[in-house]
């Protein structure tokens, strides 16, 4: 009898970890579908992802998609699937290889250069403003002529 309990005990303790596992896997997996729907475009218009997109070809390629996980199929191996099929543009992001890795660094380089330009204009409006210079002294050979033209317009 004591034996049962025990028995039952860990058997239901065996039965709730395989059904927390599975539980985790199929999570898992429609996290993975999720996250495939929401990377590849529909094809008939090119304009949404095929988890929002309502056509039948959107809804052909969930299907295809949840088949694929299904099968064990890893997120690498089915983007590379429907990039076989309809070229790089079926992907909401690019890759980053090749000429598409300018749409991740131009961004930064724009707003890193926005930054230094947006500081040397504020540096710039900060500056105090230029010192003026003082009247030159006059030349000692000019100096007689001007008080002899000073005497001449007083004399006037």
């Amino acid at each position: 009898m004591r034996f049962l309990k025990c028995f039952s005990i860990y058997s239901g303790l065996v039965l709730l970890l395989t059904a927390a596992v599975f539980g985790a896997e199929n999570d898992a997996d429609t996290a993975m579908i999720r996250d495939i729907e929401d990377h590849l475009i529909a094809p008939c218009c090119w304009t949404q992802p095929i988890s929002q997109h309502e056509s039948g070809v959107s809804a052909q390629m969930r299907n295809e998609v949840r088949k694929m996980v299904a099968a064990g199929m890893s997120r690498e191996e089915i983007m590379d699937h429907f990039v076989a099929q309809y070229g790089e543009r079926i992907l909401a992001t690019p890759r980053p290889e090749g000429f598409n890795r300018l749409v991740y660094i131009l961004p930064w380089v724009a707003l890193a250069f926005g930054a230094w330009l947006l500081f040397a204009l504020l540096r710039k409006l900060r500056a105090p403003a230029p010192a003026t210079f003082p009247t030159p002294e006059p030349d000692d050979r000019y100096a007689s002529l001007i008080e002899k033209e000073l005497k001449d317009l007083e004399e006037k």
